[in-house]
């Protein structure tokens, strides 16, 4: 998709070029949505939380693991039919949906992904993510 936002940038500079409008009008207007989204979701980073859970589950279909517990949340990776991501903890983001953080099986790749993306899930009792727990607040 890059690409191809490099490319329409390639020809709309050219065309303003033979339009005769100045270029510094035509860049005022910024990268492309796409291109702003990626910059944004390449600057975060996801957080390595406690391993609370000794579940699994087995995605259905192809779905984002996500770097949030929201379907909106910048993506990680594609994660694909069959494949296991193994459970650390659980959350109920704002829409009342749980979400699962975890690791893809044979990976060192974490992320979070909602439990409806899976088609079976296996010994997990769903504890819930606590950042903090080893960490003295006294």
């Amino acid at each position: 998709m890059r690409l191809l936002s490099k490319a329409t940038v390639a020809l709309v500079a050219a065309g303003v070029a033979l339009s005769g409008v100045p270029a510094a009008h035509a860049v005022a207007a910024g990268p492309p949505k796409d291109e702003q989204w990626y910059v944004r979701c390449a600057r975060v980073s996801t957080t390595t939380g406690p391993n609370l859970d000794d579940g699994y589950g087995v995605m259905k279909g192809s779905f984002n693991l996500k770097k949030d517990p929201a379907q909106g949340a910048c993506n990680v990776t594609r994660m694909r039919a069959g494949q296991v991501l193994y459970f650390h903890c659980w959350r109920k983001n704002s829409h009342g949906n749980l979400w699962v953080y975890g690791r893809i099986k044979g990976t060192r790749t974490h992320g979070w992904m909602s439990l409806a993306n899976f088609r079976s899930v296996y010994k997990t009792d769903h504890p819930r993510c606590d950042w903090n727990k080893d960490k003295d607040h006294t």
